[in-house]
């Protein structure tokens, strides 16, 4: 019996590590992972084009605002040389400085207005995206969810360069993303 106490040791230690080992990988997951292309949701979300097609037409009101001032700055520029020297010469270039100034003043002003709705548009559906992707994640148990490429801009030019050089197309969320989004869209 003394002569088997080592090897009953052995096989007592080797099942008890196997039992271990069986837990450990039992309890172990591998991460689910899944890539999105968030450029291509954001371009195929209705949201981004019906906030491209509002901003549009502030761009045409500003801009039919500045062709009524133009005008009117034209007309002034062309009756000037026909007016006699005197008070309405005078007049007529004191009008024609103040449209020169309000076509600077709305120039400046509406430009920065601009800029600012655009980029609290580009906000508003940036979190939109990022909330539904976290919203996605957490209901199909992911526990990553990467990007698939990142824009890289050098002064003007700007090249797509990829995070994700490669990945099965099942774990691509791309689709459902933008499906969920404008389904959640349609309903407001």
């Amino acid at each position: 019996m003394e002569k088997l106490k080592p090897f009953r040791d052995l096989c007592v230690l080797g099942i008890s590590a196997a039992l271990l080992l069986g837990v450990v990988q039992a309890t172990f997951k591998p991460p689910r992972t899944a890539v999105v292309d968030i450029s291509k949701v954001f371009d195929a979300y209705d949201k981004k084009r019906d906030r491209e097609a509002e901003f549009k037409l502030e761009i045409k009101k500003v801009e039919d605002s500045l062709k009524d001032l133009e005008k009117r700055h034209k007309a002034i520029v062309a009756e000037l040389p026909n007016i006699e020297p005197g008070p309405k010469t005078d007049d007529k270039e004191l009008e024609k400085l103040r449209i020169e100034l309000q076509v600077r003043r709305l120039k400046d002003s509406e430009m920065k207005r601009l800029r600012q709705t655009q980029l609290k548009y580009l906000q508003e559906i940036r979190e939109e995206i990022t909330d539904e992707i976290q919203t996605f994640a957490r209901a199909e148990g992911l526990d990553l969810v990467l990007e698939m490429r990142v824009m890289a801009e050098t002064g003007e030019a700007g090249i797509q360069w990829p995070v994700v050089h490669f990945s099965a197309p099942e774990i691509d969320i791309t689709k459902e993303i933008a499906d969920r989004l404008n389904r959640l869209y349609t309903k407001k």
